[in-house]
């Protein structure tokens, strides 16, 4: 077996066995594990590379979240951005459409860096922040590690929701898309994403799955997810 299989034989195996847990604590919240409240947005994605950012389409849905906390607790949180990428004109709702990739980031660099997050995530400000696919993907027979950067970090005042908010309007709520090939140290952006507009959703029945598109997630962290997640969404009501 390779190294990587390996990992991912392991990563399975830790799913399955945290994944009862995870379902009884969606149960007790009454919604997600993690990143229980959330605001969602459409975005236009605008492709700067051929391959991989025109197979994922022009536009997106997309969430952003706080972890750990509901309401607006500012400080030892981490930040979510959860992206549904489309292809189609089709308006967006709670159910994904065929052709729809999920992509599921969070201001977490590596899982060898995920209990020091919350200390330096900067939770006032969510369109300033850089956001990571923690594990990587394959796509067309290359691997690479993922991550979503601001091009605009101008702070406003007022709450974190006020200055997200207020950074749409503005126009200003913009990152680019980033891959990164494994043992590279160079980022090459791929596409500019661009919140355009608050989109009211039913949150409970809004699911994303790390395994839906043309990404394929490899490695140790993906593999956990498979079970978790949906353990996560089995202890969760159907409905807001």
């Amino acid at each position: 077996m390779t190294p990587e299989g390996f990992r991912e034989r392991l990563g399975d195996v830790v799913g399955t066995l945290g994944a009862p847990l995870i379902e009884r604590i969606s149960r007790a919240r009454h919604g997600r594990t993690f990143h229980p409240e959330g605001l969602t947005f459409e975005a236009h994605v605008e492709a700067l590379r051929p391959g991989l950012a025109e197979d994922l389409g022009s536009r997106a849905l997309v969430r952003l979240s706080p972890a750990l906390w509901r309401g607006l607790r500012e400080r030892f949180e981490v930040l979510g951005m959860a992206l549904r990428f489309r292809q189609s004109d089709a308006p967006f709702g709670p159910q994904p459409r065929p052709g729809d990739t999920d992509l599921l980031t969070a201001t977490i660099r590596s899982p060898l860096t995920m209990v020091f997050a919350p200390f330096f995530t900067d939770a006032s400000d969510i369109a300033g922040n850089s956001y990571w696919a923690v594990s990587p993907f394959e796509y067309d027979g290359e691997r690479f590690e993922v991550r979503l950067a601001p091009m605009d970090k101008v702070k406003t005042e007022g709450t974190r929701t006020e200055r997200l908010l207020d950074a749409v309007d503005a126009g200003r709520a913009q990152w680019l898309l980033e891959t990164r090939r494994r043992f590279r140290l160079t980022w090459q952006p791929i596409a500019r994403i661009a919140l355009t507009h608050e989109v009211h959703v039913d949150q409970e029945a809004l699911r994303f799955d790390p395994f839906r598109g043309v990404l394929r997630p490899v490695g140790f962290v993906h593999a956990i997810r498979r079970a978790v997640y949906a353990a996560s969404q089995d202890g969760r009501p159907a409905h807001a």
